[in-house]
């Protein structure tokens, strides 16, 4: 099955269960249009359980076969571009990320883009917890060096000229804040009827402050402030009265 140009294989886990029913999930995957294999699909399901290693291998192997008959290649010899699966921020190391390289080589002192964090490659830790110096197509890997959190599934790229990158980082913080302000509705008075008859508003809070008084001290126009005035005015018609 391939949407968007992405090739799916489903892996159903904790079939070691009791009670496990892996044909109500396949049943629950054609809602969403993957059809299995075994139903006249073209979307392979392997049954797993990753407390008891069951269905690892043919997993594996299935991946294998899928990217052998699509064909899929990486060029490990350039600049590294991958996804970001994970980050977080560690009190101690700054922001982690977590990425997986889907072409190219990364290595440590690379300077990498992604989403809206950019930074040098401080370090890198394999899915073995060792730390390595490069790690090549399909690998994934723990990073520190960038200088904010990035988000889950942002692209991320290797670039040579750290100061450009920064720049467009810059940039699309820049575009991020204005979809971010255009995306809030602004309250006009037109609009603001159309809420209150439609219920969405249903108590407006309003501060008014102004520089005026209103007195009425005396009958006589000459003699108070029934008029508009600012209230410095005022007072100095009371001093003078």
């Amino acid at each position: 099955m391939c949407i968007r140009d992405r090739s799916i294989i489903v892996a159903v886990n904790k079939t070691d269960k009791p009670g496990a029913n892996p044909e109500q999930v396949k049943q629950q995957l054609t809602e969403h249009g993957l059809i299995p294999e075994e139903w006249g699909g073209d979307t392979p399901c392997v049954l797993v359980s990753a407390k008891t290693k069951q269905g690892i291998t043919e997993l594996l192997e299935m991946v294998t076969l899928i990217a052998d008959l699509k064909e899929l290649k990486s060029n490990p010899n350039r600049l590294a571009k991958g996804i970001v699966i994970e980050a977080k921020l560690d009190k101690g190391k700054g922001p982690i990320a977590t990425l997986l390289i889907k072409n190219g080589t990364l290595k440590v002192g690379d300077t990498i883009v992604a989403g809206t964090a950019v930074g040098r490659v401080r370090a890198m830790i394999d899915d073995n917890g060792e730390e390595v110096k490069e790690a090549g197509p399909s690998v994934p890997v723990e990073i520190t060096g960038l200088n904010d959190v990035p988000e889950g599934g942002d692209i991320f790229n290797s670039v040579k000229d750290e100061r450009l990158a920064r720049n467009l980082v810059e940039e699309r913080k820049s575009t991020k804040k204005e979809e971010v302000f255009n995306a809030q509705t602004k309250v006009t008075l037109d609009n603001l009827f159309d809420q209150m008859q439609q219920g969405e508003v249903k108590e407006l809070k309003i501060i008014i402050k102004a520089d005026v008084c209103l007195l009425y001290t005396s009958p006589s126009p000459r003699d108070s402030c029934a008029s508009r005035m600012p209230s410095s005015a005022c007072k100095k018609k009371k001093k003078k009265k």
